[in-house]
């Protein structure tokens, strides 16, 4: 299922700009008006659909690249305080 965009405006003048040379046809009489509509329609959902896709393609890479961030940041830490990685050497309360 294709979600919304954060951007629509972005998707506005993605799908004005597609279908411009369907609104100048129909203000010079080239097409119908019906025609265009179709068109700006048509240009709006295809606009929608790959805003979507970028925008959801972004957000994946963002969210790893801030995980490893943060992976890194934590090794860091843990090294500079002479920690191991592993979860069992970590200071805190007693485990059974």
């Amino acid at each position: 299922m294709i979600q919304g965009v954060r951007r629509f405006e972005l998707v506005l003048i993605g799908a004005l700009a597609l279908s411009a040379p369907s609104l100048v046809q129909a203000l010079t009489g080239g097409v119908g008006l019906t025609t265009a509509l179709v068109h700006v329609a048509l240009a709006l959902a295809l606009a929608w659909g790959v805003g979507a896709v970028l925008e959801r393609t972004i957000d994946t890479y963002a969210r790893q690249a801030r995980q490893r961030e943060l992976h890194a940041r934590l090794e860091r830490v843990r090294g500079a305080r002479g920690l191991t990685a592993s979860r069992g050497d970590l200071p805190g309360p007693e485990r059974d």
